[in-house]
């Protein structure tokens, strides 16, 4: 993968991976009950899922690349509305946050990482996502398992990131968006909604 196209990736991924999300959310409500440390399993928790995601969108999207470029044409583009039409519900919808609770003395680190595991997996919208988000900087002609090898882990390692990071700002942060509830979607709507131009734009 050429490194412009790498730090093109990077850029998109650190605008989208930013928008807090249902596994950031959680990674907030585990480090206020149980503190930022022990988030760390969480955070563990929810790239596990994302890796076997991004894994079974590579399988599908290698076979396509190999059998036809015509097709993969086509997801790219179906990317970009796929992208647009997750925006545009993103930033209509009212978004729901999760309650703290009773904050708890201990919890086991397998817990908190099945907990991560199973949020982030259960989450069909992320398939979806990595399906229309991949295929933007693939290259057809280049080999293509060395492209996703990349791509990945360098998803991968961001969202861990920012999962620990809003885990850190947990107490302001929660305290900041239940008092501005639209605020949460109409900035990952907005932010959708820019990187799909984005893409678009550059074909």
């Amino acid at each position: 993968m050429p490194l412009e196209t790498w730090l093109a990736f990077v850029a998109a991924s650190l605008i989208l991976t930013m928008t807090p999300g249902p596994s950031i959310l959680l990674g907030m409500v585990h480090a206020l009950r149980f503190g930022t440390r022990r988030t760390l399993f969480t955070a563990l928790g929810d790239i596990s899922a994302n890796m076997i995601q991004m894994l079974l969108v590579a399988i599908g999207l290698g076979v396509i690349v190999a059998n036809s470029a015509f097709a993969f044409q086509l997801i790219k583009w179906a990317g970009v509305a796929v992208l647009i039409y997750m925006a545009v519900k993103m930033w209509r919808s009212a978004p729901s946050l999760p309650e703290p609770g009773t904050p708890e003395p201990s919890i086991h680190p397998a817990r908190l990482y099945a907990s991560g595991f199973a949020v982030a997996f259960g989450n069909p919208k992320a398939l979806v996502f990595f399906t229309a988000f991949f295929p933007q900087f693939i290259d057809p002609t280049a080999p293509f398992a060395p492209q996703l090898s990349i791509m990945c882990p360098t998803m991968a390692a961001l969202d861990f990131s920012f999962v620990m990071i809003y885990a850190i700002g947990a107490k302001q942060l929660l305290g900041f968006l239940r008092q501005h509830p639209k605020l949460l979607n109409r900035a990952g709507g907005g932010t959708l909604m820019a990187a799909a131009g984005l893409l678009s734009a550059a074909k």
